[in-house]
């Protein structure tokens, strides 16, 4: 994947519109867990990992990330866990009475 020395906002008010509109949304980025000490869990998207960290220093991210970044909406974005159908407890177990 070619790696670009290119910031994917021109401000930080365009990187806040797009983030909220995008990554809080998202089932994949990270969230704040509070109990004893605060903490937040896994990140799963690369790429709210390239934004951030290209917030915080001068590597090069990926040109995919700066791509998805102009556009308004982000096509990796799922606002849902997808439905899975439960297992039945008694599907394994033979029957009493088979007809």
């Amino acid at each position: 994947m070619e790696k670009v020395n290119q910031d994917p906002f021109s401000n930080g008010e365009e990187h806040r519109w797009w983030s909220a509109r995008n990554c809080d949304k998202c089932i994949k980025s990270p969230k704040m867990v509070v109990s004893d000490l605060i903490a937040y869990t896994k990140c799963r998207c690369a790429i709210y990992r390239d934004i951030e960290v290209r917030m915080m220093s001068d590597e090069p991210i990926a040109q995919r990330t700066i791509d998805i970044c102009r556009k308004n909406d982000c096509p990796f974005r799922k606002e849902h866990w997808p439905k899975r159908k439960r297992k039945s407890k008694t599907a394994n177990l033979p029957s009493l009475f088979e007809e």
